[in-house]
């Protein structure tokens, strides 16, 4: 017989949350920087440049609050290899075919070419370290 599942805490009950960023670690800070912002047009709106790493706070235009994408490059020279545990980061469009083109164009892996699900278009790009970039393009209006 299986287990019951515990429903979520109910908003009423649950603390006041909000999605303030994602985290990817890099082996190559300028390579990136260049990819995300030729890309998707992330810029950096704060860096910490501590002893054992360097991190860069990226945005979108407009959306400076967040949530935010981080890139973060250890100075140890350590593995940052992406591993099977994670899933991807996703980036919703007005052009899914466009923004893939672009992603190739500047280095991506073409993992899941675009596909409809319903109404939306999806695909799943590789950043040049191997990250999964979810695409979505909901229907207009």
């Amino acid at each position: 017989m299986p287990t019951p599942q515990k429903a979520p805490p109910t908003p009423q009950t649950a603390p006041n949350v909000k999605l303030s960023f994602f985290k990817l670690n890099v082996p190559d800070m300028d390579a990136a920087l260049e990819f995300y912002g030729k890309v998707f047009c992330f810029s950096i709106v704060q860096t910490f440049d501590e002893g054992a790493f360097l991190e860069h706070i990226l945005a979108l235009p407009g959306q400076e609050a967040g949530p935010n994408l981080l890139l973060v490059a250890y100075k140890d020279g350590r593995d940052v290899s992406v591993g099977p545990g994670h899933g991807p980061v996703g980036l919703v469009t007005d052009d899914i075919e466009a923004l893939c083109a672009k992603a190739v164009e500047a280095g991506a892996d073409t993992i899941v070419p675009i596909f409809d699900m319903g109404p939306v278009k999806v695909g799943i790009v590789l950043d040049p370290w191997g990250h999964e970039l979810e695409l979505l393009q909901f229907p207009a209006g």
